[in-house]
């Protein structure tokens, strides 16, 4: 299937879960930093200026922090950012670490909202950006100071677990596809990759 495929029935699923936000009749606001790890399924045949490198397949730690409109139905709406870092595999050309950062606008499904334990699902459309530490094929060397970035989806599964009236323990897992095609002082630089991320969370509800 076709990373334009993808995007089609993630953008057909958005409409969906916010097409149950008709009626509103109340709403709160939650802040939920968190923390948890990252693995990137496609780390391989990257490139810059078509020289091909690769990233290597370790499981790193990632930080991140969410936002919410929650409507008393359930439906959720808002912004959610996350950001780690990834080596570059050490070759004669090849060396150094790839920041990367996520941000999306976000709608979300709770279910069992009286309840202590509340299961949710989601999805985001946003942006993904990648600066580089490093040198990449002998092109690159930008201390993290420029970025290349492109357009990503993903898709969020989690619940809350009541802590207190207003505290709540958030563990969530998030798929996430995205593709760079964009250049960095004129050097083009293209990265598809998707990965997995689990979070853990301290919800704040405003």
């Amino acid at each position: 299937m076709s990373r334009h495929n993808k995007i089609l029935k993630s953008v057909i699923m958005f409409l969906f879960l916010s097409g149950n936000s008709v009626v509103i009749l109340a709403a709160e606001h939650i802040i939920i930093p968190k923390f948890g790890i990252i693995e990137r399924s496609e780390n391989l045949a990257h490139s810059v200026d078509n020289n091909l490198f690769d990233f290597d397949d370790d499981i790193v730690a990632a930080f991140g922090a969410t936002y919410l409109y929650k409507l008393d139905n359930g439906v959720a709406f808002g912004a959610s950012v996350f950001g780690y870092e990834n080596e570059i595999i050490r070759t004669v050309n090849n060396d150094g670490d790839a920041m990367t950062g996520h941000i999306y606008g976000i709608v979300e499904k709770y279910f069992n909202t009286e309840g202590a334990v509340k299961p949710y699902i989601g999805m985001g459309l946003g942006f993904v950006s990648t600066s580089f530490d490093g040198y990449v094929n002998g092109d690159i060397d930008d201390d993290y100071v420029d970025v290349a970035a492109g357009l990503s989806y993903k898709t969020i599964a989690g619940l809350e677990i009541e802590i207190q009236e207003n505290i709540g323990l958030i563990i969530e897992y998030n798929y996430f596809d995205f593709e760079i095609d964009d250049d960095i002082d004129s050097r083009d630089v293209e990265i598809e990759s998707d990965g997995h991320a689990l979070f853990v969370g301290v919800a704040i509800h405003l």
